[in-house]
């Protein structure tokens, strides 16, 4: 395991040049990007563009709650993500890669820079940090290729390059498993010492973590997705519908038990019927004076970010202007 280790100078790639299956000359990078501030970058340092490609901020601030969210086991392969019909969605966040949801698998495409032994030796091993991140997305993608027919599906998808073959693939992995500790996993950044992670619990984390807690993070969670009101309710307030069923089911069977000779007497089933009645028309009410207000707060507070994020953005961009002019 000599190559991950620190030499006298710096880290070493965790594979030979030999392996290497790609060059920093042929690697394709984007000329424009997406900043944390989500103002487009053109012609971005390198630094930054390697920080956005591989580190995992938003995981590694919740990272001692991630065992309510995934295991510490490998990732499935692809194969058996298709057999539990996931749907392979593209992502370019890493803090999204190995995300699930419902029948929904978020998975980052494998940098070309990664399998490029001059990159690894002029960028990445530069950084413990990001060492750390690259090795840790190049195990993950040991963990979903373990068959020839993870490898095509990955190729069908677009998850690493066309020009691979398998037999080059299997050579790389085997020789960077060798240089990688599988079991204590030392050489990897912490996010990857777990495999999949839910969405749904991820969400739950960013809302109530006291660490992470904020309005913004109370309102969308981990992960944003559509804005559109109606989704959020179907998402959020789809069992209400299944109380309701029950509900109404008991109040019919009530309504046949006062009907019938036996118990249309009875002093306790009616006292019953009567409290559940009620209680009914309590819950009813105050689930839609729920989900107005909800409605109401949410409008209300997108409205507020909106116009605190457009007078940011204008300020920023005249600033900009200022210190151009």
């Amino acid at each position: 395991m000599a190559n991950v280790q620190c030499s006298a100078t710096r880290l070493l790639p965790p594979f030979s040049i030999k392996q290497s299956l790609s060059d920093l000359a042929n690697t394709s990078r984007p000329v424009a990007v997406r900043s944390d501030s989500q103002i487009l970058l053109c012609a971005i340092e390198p630094t930054r563009y390697l920080v956005s490609e591989l580190k995992t901020p938003r995981l590694d601030r919740i990272h001692e709650h991630l065992w309510l969210a995934g295991l510490p086991r490998p990732a499935r392969p692809l194969h058996r993500q298709k057999l539990m019909n996931r749907t392979i969605l593209i992502t370019e966040n890493p803090d999204e890669h190995l995300v699930w949801r419902e029948s929904e698998i978020f998975i980052k495409p494998l940098p070309e820079f990664l399998l490029s032994y001059e990159s690894w030796e002029t960028e990445l091993s530069q950084d413990e940090e990001l060492h750390q991140c690259a090795c840790g997305l190049l195990l993950s993608y040991s963990w979903l290729i373990c068959h020839k027919s993870d490898f095509r599906i990955a190729k069908e998808v677009g998850l690493i390059p066309a020009e691979i073959e398998w037999a080059q693939w299997n050579s790389f992995v085997g020789e960077f498993l060798s240089n990688i500790n599988s079991q204590t996993l030392q050489q990897v950044s912490k996010r990857y010492r777990y495999g999949e992670l839910r969405l749904s619990r991820l969400h739950s984390l960013y809302r109530f973590t006291p660490s992470v807690f904020s309005i913004d993070n109370l309102v969308r969670g981990y992960m944003s997705g559509s804005t559109w009101y109606r989704v959020f309710f179907k998402r959020n307030f789809a069992w209400l519908l299944a109380v309701f069923v029950y509900v109404t089911v008991i109040l019919s069977a009530f309504q046949v038990g006062l009907a019938t000779e036996k118990l249309e007497r009875n002093r306790h089933f009616h006292n019953a019927s009567y409290g559940f009645a009620v209680m009914s028309i309590v819950i009813v009410v105050l689930s839609i004076l729920a989900i107005f207000t909800v409605w109401i707060v949410l409008f209300w507070y997108h409205l507020y970010s909106t116009r605190k994020y457009v007078t940011k953005v204008e300020v920023m961009r005249q600033k900009l202007a200022i210190s151009e002019g």
